[in-house]
């Protein structure tokens, strides 16, 4: 018994109550009005896809997944001849659970096994179980992957069936046989290689001459060295390319081109200037972009690096931005070629790009001329020209 003096068994007087828990209630009616909001807006909800005639579907979250085959395996069978106690009123209709099959996920029960399963397909219950409703598309490799898989599965039942000694002998004969196709297959692609390299070399020999020790000759041996001579002859033919001139900085090398940009004079900012640059090939061109650098005087431009190396998106290569600039279409591919590259680089003197600008002062001073600020942008662009041009 408790002490009389103290009042309550816990030696504490009665009507101390600090030992109970308290609670926030400015936490617990925040939470309450959170929740009747979310009450409120899911039964306009419900009402509005009732008067439009609709089935009502929980909103997506962004949170989902895609859906997926089944993984679990549905035992319809489990219950039969069981008996369940059920308390009274727990299901009022499919809600709640009730005597049947039970989904958790949708709080539903359903009277037969047809009804549950049809209801496991619907989108009710693949919002509920956090999926969207669309199946991810499958990649071509993934295509593939998938069809191997079955022919080897295939293959290796074929193999476990095999019981007589002749069904076996059978089966090696097949294996070898296929083993001699792949040889036989790989040799024919090696001697196709061979044969066009020779053609190659026979049609440069023929252009070039016998002699073998020729540096020039060497370096069109390559696909790419080949392609760059092409292109180098059509441009120079070409009459259709003013204010451009290219040509080789060796003799024996196709892959370093000299080039020269003479800038029209209705440019605003470069009109006039004369510009010398050095663009580098690759030994991978087409596949790979080359790269052009100014020379000195190296043009004072928003898209040009300090040390002259022109930053533009078509040389930039193939693969996706991670910083997510520029989309994978705006970058190199194979199509391109050194006239679309020199007319697009003469394009940006006549626009500059203050937006992920190379030089961040030129970007600048381009961005506050354009708002009235001063004219810094201009000045240092025509001094740029001047030096071009031998006049300072």
């Amino acid at each position: 018994m408790g002490d009389s003096k103290n009042g309550s068994a816990y030696g504490q007087a009665a009507s101390d109550t600090d030992f109970r828990k308290n609670y926030d209630l400015d936490e617990y009616a925040a939470k309450a009005k959170e929740r009747e909001a979310r009450e409120k807006e899911e039964s306009k909800a419900r009402w509005e896809a009732k008067v439009a005639g609709k089935k009502y579907h929980k909103p997506l979250t962004g949170d989902e997944t895609f859906t997926t085959a089944r993984r679990n395996v549905l035992d319809l069978s489990a219950q039969v001849g069981k008996t369940q106690l059920v308390p009274a009123g727990a299901g009022v209709g499919k809600r709640g659970r009730g005597a049947g099959f039970y989904c958790e996920s949708c709080d539903l029960t359903f009277k037969d096994n047809i009804s549950y399963v049809e209801h496991l397909n619907t989108f009710q219950h693949l919002i509920n179980t956090g999926q969207t409703t669309e199946v991810k598309r499958a990649t071509v490799e993934e295509v593939r992957e998938r069809i191997d898989f079955y022919i080897r599965k295939k293959e290796e039942l074929k193999k476990e069936r095999v019981t007589t000694l002749d069904e076996r002998l059978q089966l090696r004969e097949e294996e070898r046989e296929k083993e001699l196709e792949e040889r036989r297959k790989k040799r024919r692609d090696e001697t196709e290689k061979k044969r066009v390299a020779k053609e190659e070399a026979e049609k440069i020999k023929t252009e070039y001459g016998d002699d073998s020790s020729d540096p020039l000759a060497m370096s069109a041996t390559s696909a790419a060295g080949s392609l760059l001579r092409r292109q180098l002859k059509e441009m120079q033919k070409s009459k259709d390319l003013p204010g451009i001139s290219c040509g080789l900085v060796s003799d024996s090398n196709f892959f370093e081109w000299e080039v020269m940009l003479m800038i029209n004079d209705d440019c605003k900012y470069y009109g006039g200037g004369n510009f010398r640059a050095k663009l580098v090939f690759p030994e991978t061109y087409p596949l790979m972009p080359p790269t052009l650098t100014f020379q000195t005087p190296i043009p004072f431009h928003p898209n040009i690096y300090e040390n002259g190396k022109l930053c533009i998106s078509i040389l930039h290569p193939p693969e996706e931005d991670q910083y997510g600039y520029e989309q994978a279409s705006e970058r190199w591919s194979p199509v391109q070629t050194p006239e679309t590259i020199l007319l697009s680089t003469i394009s940006l003197f006549h626009s500059p790009n203050d937006e992920s600008p190379a030089n961040v002062e030129a970007a600048r001073l381009l961005r506050e001329e354009r708002e009235g600020k001063h004219k810094d942008f201009r000045r240092k662009c025509r001094k740029c020209v001047r030096e071009s041009l031998g006049e300072d």
